[in-house]
Order: structure tokens, then sequence, then C-alpha cells
């Protein structure tokens, strides 16, 4: 018996389904550092962490977030997607050196 031994749907052999797929992973395991950063913060009272968790977000799940969400809502042009997708990693990259210097 040959065959592959795993067969992908054709969304995800497509360069797109990929990268939709790692964003999709990607997103998700922002999220739950995130989540466990918040924890930290709420076990603890430490604001600092409630900072990582915030910057955790804003590099992860907010620019997968925003991508889809002007890709399919809007005829949002490349260079404001990619705007704004930098900004939102800029704010996380920021919230992150907060909480490693300031907070």
């Amino acid at each position: 018996m040959t065959g592959p031994l795993l067969q992908l749907s054709d969304a995800f052999t497509s360069a797109g389904g990929l990268i939709f797929a790692f964003a999709a992973v990607t997103a998700v395991a922002g999220v739950f550092v995130a989540y466990q950063a918040f924890r930290g913060y709420r076990r603890n009272g430490s604001r600092p962490m409630l900072y990582l968790a915030v910057g955790i977000v804003l590099l992860t799940a907010v620019p997968v977030g925003v991508n889809s969400a002007l890709t399919a809502l809007t005829a949002a042009t490349d260079a404001e997607i990619v705007l704004a997708v930098t900004a939102a990693h800029l704010a996380g990259v920021l919230s992150i050196l907060y909480s490693l210097t300031r907070a």
C-alpha cells in the first residue's frame, strides 16, 4: 500500500492558506502567552506583567486581526494594511519595553 500519509486540503496547499494557518497559530499562541502573563499580573499585582501581556497581544493577535479585518471589510491598500500592522507591532514592542524598564 503506497500513498501519501498525509494529504493536505486544497485550501492549505496554496501559499495563502499556509500563511493564514501560520498567522492563526501565531495569534492563538500569543493570546495564550499573554493570558499567562495576565494571570501573573492578577496573582501578584505586578504592573510589568500587565504591560508584558498587552505587548504580547499587540505583537501577535492584533496584527492578525487588523490584517484580516482590513482585507475582508475595507478597500484598504496593501500599504495601509502594512502601516496598521506595523503600528500594532510598534505599540507592542513599546509596551514590552516599558514593562522591562519603567513599570
